[in-house]
């Protein structure tokens, strides 16, 4: 009988134990991997859908293929301008270290695969600092908390904006931006300077973000020498960036320095501030040490309302992406803070469950209602296949092979689809009027054609009458022009289809 007991006893703490160990491989694996390959599907879809900014995204990812292909620190997109000597518009070191990627795999879906392996990375780790944060304060019970942060941070508005976004070097560093807080909570301080210099590699506006894991060091893990040099370096990186490198490469001042005015657009900084904070929930405002964390992102957000360009201070491109790390580190604490002194350590377990559910239902409806139409909930409910969409996919698919002397200029919702090439320009109406020579021209009626929307007719009316032109193929999708010297040469001039 005692025998029985005792394998009773064993049997019934075992079952909560393995219910533990599936609950950890849940939240460490299996939710991650499921909103990491949710992502690479959607960000790929966008890809062949034509939803891609054909001047950002094509602008990275030629710069990229130009790197990987040893045409050094120039991008078509940018032909003419300063900017085409890509050091004289950002620094972005980490660009040397992917463009390998673009040799393996030279294609248009590239970069966003690269994004979205930078969102997946940031996926595994978020249960890694919740445990640690817990562990701080002597818990062991964060999975469930975990859970529900990392579901919070896929779905507020900011981490979605950047996702929908899929462009800059900033947002590829979150990882690296996240994994540093992590091992600062572990006193691995080695590993802490190596993922805080491998963030700084992203782009020069990251130096601000690494100003505040310098204060995150000093004030939230004690580590206040080493949290004084992080803030030293940073600031030392910052202004070298916007007022010695940068300019020495652009020949003038940092092309965005007229760009700071405080008191410009008040109103909408202020609705971006409470947006911000109401899609976490306002959880970075419960309790002193999420206050503290909150602080700690006050310096990349203060880079966004600082500025008078509208796109910093809402969520529909990238500049959410390194706060969302400091917001899910505040919330994190915010959470703790309400589960141990606040009134939610009252309510049964169903109770928190309900309001699990009730937050992230709000910050889902809020991510929706958003003003980006890119963004993940709203894209796939939007979303339909079509026929045309594969027939323009496979039109373009055919002219994948052109020689690369040929220079190719295309409208910008088609643009991306002609990244990997050295002679890639944006087809813009002044240049619709100018003489061609060893060109081809994509225009694809259907498909955004910024930044003359309004003048497609007009676009469309100067290539029909341009006499260095020949209209080689029409089709309700997809125009295509090649030049008279072309043609003459016979290779490239084919009977109009």
């Amino acid at each position: 009988m005692e025998e029985v007991k005792f394998a009773r006893a064993d049997s019934d703490n075992a079952a909560p134990e393995n219910s533990v160990r599936k609950l950890k491989l849940l939240v460490h694996l299996v939710v991650p991997l499921l909103l990491s390959l949710a992502g690479l599907g959607l960000a790929l879809l966008l890809v062949y859908s034509f939803n891609v900014n054909d001047y950002d995204y094509s602008v990275f990812s030629n710069m990229l293929w130009q790197f990987a292909n040893g045409y050094g620190w120039h991008t078509a997109i940018y032909a003419g301008e300063v900017r085409e000597f890509f050091l004289a518009d950002h620094l972005a070191w980490l660009i040397p270290l992917l463009s390998p990627f673009f040799i393996l795999f030279p294609s248009p879906y590239t970069l966003a695969v690269v994004h979205s392996l930078s969102f997946a990375a940031t996926f595994f780790l978020v249960p890694l600092f919740v445990k640690e944060v817990w562990k701080q304060h002597g818990r062991e019970d964060y999975v469930l908390p975990a859970l529900f942060l990392l579901l919070l941070l896929a779905v507020s508005r900011g981490f979605c904006g950047a996702w929908a976004y899929p462009t800059h070097m900033t947002t590829l560093v979150m990882p690296f931006l996240l994994a540093c807080l992590i091992a600062l909570h572990r006193k691995a301080l080695v590993w802490a300077v190596v993922f805080f210099l491998l963030a700084a590699l992203g782009q020069e506006r990251v130096s601000v973000a690494l100003f505040g894991v310098g204060m995150y060091a000093a004030f939230i893990t004690q580590n206040r020498r080493l949290g004084l040099v992080l803030c030293a370096f940073s600031t030392l990186y910052f202004f070298a960036a916007v007022k010695l490198i940068i300019p020495f490469f652009s020949g003038g001042d940092y092309l965005y320095t007229d760009t700071l005015r405080l008191f410009h657009g008040v109103d909408r900084k202020a609705l971006y501030l409470l947006l911000l904070f109401a899609s976490w929930l306002f959880l970075p405002l419960v309790g002193k040490r999420a206050w503290l964390v909150t602080c700690c992102a006050a310096p990349i957000v203060g880079l966004n309302v600082l500025s008078d360009r509208k796109v910093m201070y809402a969520f529909s491109l990238h500049y959410q992406d390194l706060p969302s790390v400091f917001f899910l580190a505040a919330a994190s604490f915010g959470l703790l803070h309400l589960l141990e002194t606040g009134w939610l350590r009252k309510l049964p377990r169903k109770g928190l469950l309900l309001l699990a559910c009730a937050g992230l239902f709000v910050s889902c409806a809020d991510s929706y209602a958003s003003d980006n139409k890119k963004m993940p909930l709203r894209f796939l409910a939007k979303w339909r296949p079509n026929a045309s969409l594969s027939q323009l996919n496979a039109a373009l698919s055919t002219y994948a092979g052109l020689p690369p002397e040929i220079r190719v200029y295309a409208s910008s919702g088609i643009g991306p689809r002609f990244n990997m090439r050295k002679h890639r320009y944006v087809l813009t109406l002044q240049a619709a009027g100018q003489a061609f020579n060893s060109s081809m021209v994509f225009v694809a009626p259907g498909q955004n054609m910024y930044p003359y929307e309004g003048q497609k007719e007009e676009v469309v009316a100067l290539l029909l009458s341009n006499p260095s032109l020949v209209l080689t193929q029409q089709t309700p999708e997809l125009m295509v022009f090649s030049s008279a010297d072309l043609c003459q040469e016979g290779g490239l001039c084919p009977a109009m289809r």
